[in-house]
């Protein structure tokens, strides 16, 4: 029988996200809660009290607030507390009924085989599903993909709704907390591929993201990809340094990599376009491309500690 764990990251959630949480905790065998906010937050611990089952587990990672962090602290705990595999999730994710029995299914399928496998994620701000493609490490394809389909292979797995089997975590190790926040997930499908470890794409599944703090806008009739609050300022830096380092990691052995690159370009588009203090964005950008050219990694405070207190200090 497999062990089925669910890791969710949190980050002072609503009340209608606490309730997400609840019914969560009824459908799998542990559950770790990973508290990103500075203080702990009480409202995490009544609800691992009233589960009262023992299979409840609150996690408070404090100031240290990255998604790799926080996926590498729930991940220990509930693979050495017996699971067999683990899916990923944060306060965002609506979880489909049908969630845990298919991925239950899998994992009897699969055996002790090490694989990764995720759902189709529909962003309900744009009204459409996160990319889907499969690549021989040069090409990329993309996947035409129906409910009644197979399991397909793919090339990228979005880190919500991921599920990691023990043999993978064995071979691929923790994600890369260096990266802090932004393509995480897409370093670690990237590690999973020049490993040899398969990524599956389960078409029947759909996990539903709610949009919070973004806003859409529209050019000439046309919708937008969103905007990002000021607040969520630090992730245009995150996602260039990464996608220019993922390129120079990986980029050589295969070259699909580089396409991560792409989002740079949309983003200084979108900038010129529809946003105000363009030169203070651009600059987020070009500090992100610069350090990650000469791989600064780590949290901003501690590579731009300059940056990040005068943008802390214009919020």
């Amino acid at each position: 029988m497999t062990t089925l764990g669910a890791l969710i990251v949190m980050f002072e959630p609503s009340d209608a996200e606490l309730a997400r949480v609840a019914v969560l905790a009824d459908c799998c065998d542990l559950l770790a809660i990973v508290d990103n906010a500075t203080r702990p937050d009480p409202r995490l611990a009544e609800l691992a009290q009233r589960a009262a089952r023992a299979h409840v587990v609150v996690l408070h990672n404090g100031d240290r607030y990255g998604s790799a962090v926080a996926f590498n602290h729930g991940l220990v705990a509930l693979f050495a507390r017996g699971c067999d595999a683990v899916a990923l999730f944060d306060q965002q994710c609506k979880v489909p009924e049908q969630y845990f029995p298919l991925m239950r299914a899998l994992c009897a399928r699969m055996g002790t085989r090490a694989f990764l496998a995720g759902p189709r994620v529909f962003d309900e701000m744009t009204g459409s599903y996160k990319v889907e493609v499969t690549t021989d490490g040069i090409a990329v394809r993309r996947l035409k993909v129906r409910s009644d389909a197979p399991l397909q292979r793919c090339a990228f797995l979005s880190s919500w709704g991921c599920l990691v089997s023990r043999a993978a975590y064995v071979r691929l190790g923790g994600f890369d907390e260096r990266l802090f926040a932004d393509h995480v997930d897409t370093e670690y499908s990237l590690r999973a591929f020049a490993r040899s470890v398969p990524l599956y794409l389960v078409p029947a599944l759909v996990l539903p993201r709610d949009a919070r703090n973004t806003r859409a806008v529209q050019h000439a009739g046309l919708r937008s990809q969103p905007v990002l609050p000021d607040e969520a300022w630090p992730q245009r830096y995150y996602s260039a340094r990464n996608a220019v380092h993922l390129s120079l990691t990986y980029g050589l052995r295969f070259p699909v990599a580089l396409a991560t690159n792409r989002h740079i370009t949309s983003q200084i588009a979108h900038i010129l376009l529809h946003e105000r203090d363009k030169f203070a964005r651009l600059y987020d950008i070009a500090s992100g491309v610069v350090d990650g050219l000469l791989c600064r990694l780590g949290p901003l405070e501690k590579v731009r500690p300059r940056l990040a207190a005068k943008r802390a200090h214009l919020a």
